[in-house]
């Protein structure tokens, strides 16, 4: 009679256990779906941010070529212009101050363009 109430009480024991085992399997699977689905949608974030600042990176580039380019006005070259003798100081301002100022004009018109093309932001 102890034999079979032993018997009893392991095979309950073991049900038991066993029913426990099933729950705890089930939150496990639960808990790693929940965190692969978290790190999934955290990848997604961050390469959304990637993606964001080399957007902001690519356009910063953009800016300073077309700076760049609109620095060619501004090269040295030999022209009667800088001559002493013919020409004076005021068209030697002159001409600066208009190169200057195209050159300006020039860059605001390329930006604006790239901005309504929506290259840039």
């Amino acid at each position: 009679m102890q034999s079979s109430i032993k018997s009893v009480d392991v095979e309950e024991l073991e049900m038991i256990l066993e029913a426990y085992f099933v729950q705890i399997e089930g939150t496990l699977n639960k808990l790693s779906s929940a965190l692969r689905e978290y790190v999934d949608d955290t990848e997604d974030y961050i390469n959304i941010m990637l993606d964001d600042k080399q957007k902001h990176l690519l356009q910063m580039g953009v800016v300073l070529t077309t700076a760049t380019l609109t620095g060619v006005f501004g090269m040295n070259m030999g022209i009667q212009l800088f001559h002493p003798n013919l020409y004076g100081m005021s068209d030697w301002l002159w001409t600066v101050g208009g190169s200057t100022i195209a050159s300006v004009f020039c860059y605001v018109i390329a930006v604006a363009c790239c901005r309504y093309q929506r290259l840039l932001e």
